[in-house]
């Protein structure tokens, strides 16, 4: 699984090549420090699948909208150019992809621009250096609705010579969220009535910065309450759908796993969550952002 985000780093790379951000070229210390308006192109990481256990996209009408944007710029020593850090509001605009969200910059070598995406606070104070923003967490929100699930918070970052007015820089914008698929089979040969889907371990704070070897996140992270889900009936042999949506589980181990447990009629099944399957030996229960797992419980 690291290797996602390894592909993410380098899909952003690659954007940065193709709008020249790895270009030779070096400012001159007259233009150095100057105020600059440059234009971001944005476009959207697929989301991606795990093996067998995520097969399809995110929704792009629903998750993939775009209401408001911090930009961050980093110099090249990783200091914060506080001046230069900036909410953008869309005045109760949003769009699936921004192609001309102009901004205001400063002329830089070697700088990062971070862009983060749908916090809905113009009030977050950032850390003042690079290191300290990509092992920062943000506190996001779980939701078991669908069709509420309309400001899902996104990272990006661009990289390079910051030059000029009138400057194109694309960056891709990565989920900091975990879409959960859950399918509920009754197998028992009756009808259950009245049962309960609950989600353990339910993290509710999300690294910012996509980055590779994340520490797995600390106690405080996860909320102390079951993520609970109700139905009212589902019959023999059908099956129901549940959705969720979680801050990224980075866990080191089972302890801090996610879990769903479906209770009914006085039964109770259980199930341990991860990125690969039960019965694989060293199991990774890390569940990634920007990553969309189905899994389907057989009540039995």
């Amino acid at each position: 699984m690291k290797d996602k985000l390894t592909k993410y780093i380098l899909l952003c790379l690659l954007a940065c090549i193709g709008t020249g951000c790895e270009q030779t070229d070096t400012l001159s210390n007259a233009e150095i420090g100057k105020e600059v308006k440059v234009r971001f192109s944005l476009g959207m990481l697929p989301a991606e699948g795990t093996g067998t256990r995520a097969s399809a996209p995110h929704v792009p009408e629903v998750e993939n909208l775009i209401y408001d944007i911090w930009v961050l710029q980093f110099n090249e020593n990783g200091i914060l150019l506080d001046t230069k850090t900036k909410y953008y509001p869309r005045e109760g605009e949003s769009g699936l992809f921004v192609e001309n969200f102009k901004a205001t910059l400063i002329a830089a070598q070697n700088s990062t621009v971070c862009l983060v995406v749908n916090t809905n606070d113009p009030t977050i104070s950032w850390p003042n250096n690079f290191p300290a923003f990509q092992r920062m967490l943000l506190d996001v929100q779980a939701s078991n609705d669908l069709s509420r699930r309309d400001r899902m918070p996104m990272c990006g970052y661009w990289q390079g010579n910051v030059t000029g007015d009138g400057q194109v820089l694309s960056a891709l914008l990565c989920r900091m969220m975990t879409r959960i698929n859950l399918v509920v089979n009754n197998q028992t040969g009756d009808a259950l009535a009245g049962g309960t889907v609950a989600l353990k371990n339910v993290p509710t704070r999300a690294y910012v910065y996509p980055r590779i070897n994340q520490e797995a996140l600390p106690d405080d992270a996860y909320t102390s309450e079951s993520f609970n889900d109700s139905f009212a009936s589902i019959a023999s042999e059908a099956s129901q759908e549940f959705y969720y949506y979680i801050a990224p589980n980075i866990c080191s181990g089972e302890g801090h796993a996610t879990k769903v447990t479906v209770t009914s009629g006085g039964k109770t099944w259980s199930v341990t969550l991860g990125t690969s399957a039960p019965d694989e030996s060293d199991r990774i229960y890390t569940l990634y952002a920007n990553n969309y797992y189905t899994f389907t419980l057989n009540l039995k």
